[in-house]
């Protein structure tokens, strides 16, 4: 007869069953929960390629020490702004003037767009860390002061991208002792550097607000002026191909950071080129553009935030501790749309003058060149790639030849 089970020894034999698909079930739970966490996280790594937003200013970074001991014959030359020194210095023209003078002169474009001086002085503090590291100077530093980005408004909107700045362009030792101080943000910092491609949530979610704010409503004319100018690059590009990757944000290292090398282009594409920048300066195109700067720049008045002031300070120290010669420079100013009150106008120079006196550096104050007009822009603020980099590029030359001899 077959033995019969108690009712105990049951009772354990299924506990011990339910116990090992307990386990079962969980060990599959946390290999499928793995599984989509790779998945989604490859997915994100993918798709946050194709949004580079500091790569020229990781550029700026890594190409430090190939700046602190290239050309160690050579007159070094510094460059350093937001997007206007990007669109408007041309190392190659600038090294070539003074090639024909008998001079020795390398120069590199440290301008980058969309950074206020509170995380331009991240990448001051790299260069003057590298610099010395290295025990070398610059020649010649020219820091540019960009008034609508030392503003309140413009302050507002680098709170966006505060998070985002911070964890790509601080070291990761600061950002260790940012995590010793407050945990949560630290740990928050690490994500986005490492897990979220530099990605902050605020600026994932803020990024359509970023896009459109302070421009008013698209009408039909917009439309148009758009789509020709879109037709217009098509035509540039068409002629001259090689040139399509190097109107983007990417800081090229055989232009040290420069456009393009004109001198490679065929008459047609310098011809279509100039016919490409001057399907910028449509009217409705500028008022956009004008309306946008005044939103997010406060480009007219001018309401300077004193936090951020005293970042650029910083900046003008640690340029200033790793060369020989150095100035902050205003670039030129589209006069056409950009006009100052005296009360604004002012302020500005007050500004420059404190400046000076805490810093000992000189300001010298290039918004209204003779040699340059609102034709030599492509919008109310960037020097145009057709004539005005040219021409810009030429007046630095020979306004700096002194200093360089």
């Amino acid at each position: 007869m077959p033995s019969s089970i108690s009712n105990s020894e049951f009772e354990n034999q299924y506990q011990t069953l339910d116990s090992g698909s307990e386990l079962k079930v969980r060990g599959k739970t946390f290999l499928a929960g793995l599984l989509m966490f790779v998945v989604v996280t490859g997915l994100y790594s993918y798709l946050t390629r194709f949004a580079p937003i500091n790569d020229r200013a990781l550029a700026l970074i890594q190409q430090l020490p190939n700046v602190a001991s290239a050309y160690p014959e050579h007159k070094k030359v510094m460059v350093f702004g937001t997007s206007m020194v990007q669109a408007g210095f041309e190392p190659y023209q600038f090294d070539t003037y003074f090639e024909q003078r008998d001079m020795d002169v390398v120069s590199y474009n440290y301008g980058v767009g969309n950074l206020n001086p509170e995380f331009q002085q991240y990448l001051t503090a790299h260069i003057r860390r590298e610099m010395q590291a290295a025990d070398a100077s610059l020649d010649l530093v020219l820091l540019e002061f960009n008034p609508f980005q030392t503003t309140k408004a413009r302050e507002v909107i680098g709170a966006y991208t505060r998070d985002q700045n911070e964890a790509e362009l601080r070291t990761v030792r600061e950002l260790w002792e940012t995590t010793l101080e407050d945990p949560d943000r630290g740990i928050r910092l690490f994500n986005i550097r490492y897990l979220r491609n530099g990605l902050s949530a605020e600026l994932l979610t803020s990024a359509l607000f970023l896009l459109n704010a302070g421009l008013p409503e698209v009408n039909d004319a917009y439309r148009e002026a758009s789509l020709n100018r879109s037709e217009m690059a098509s035509a540039f590009f068409e002629s001259a191909p090689m040139a399509r990757n190097f109107f983007g944000a990417v800081w090229h290292e055989d232009l040290r950071g420069g456009r393009i090398d004109k001198r490679v282009l065929p008459d047609e594409a310098l011809d279509a080129l100039q016919l490409w920048a001057d399907s910028f300066r449509n009217e409705t195109l500028m008022e956009f553009d004008l309306q946008r700067r005044v939103v997010q720049g406060d480009i007219l008045e001018l309401d300077f935030a004193d936090h951020l002031v005293k970042a650029f300070i910083n900046m003008v120290r640690d340029l200033d501790a790793v060369s020989d010669n150095m100035e902050v420079i205003l670039l030129p100013r589209n006069t056409d749309w950009v006009d100052y009150t005296p009360e604004v106008q002012a302020r500005l120079d007050a500004l420059m003058q404190r400046i000076t006196d805490e810093t000992g550096v000189a300001v010298r104050n290039f918004q209204t060149h003779p040699e340059i007009g609102p034709e030599m822009f492509v919008d109310t603020t960037h020097l145009s790639f057709a004539n005005g980099i040219d021409t810009f590029t030429r007046v630095l030359a020979e306004s700096y030849e002194p200093v360089l001899r």
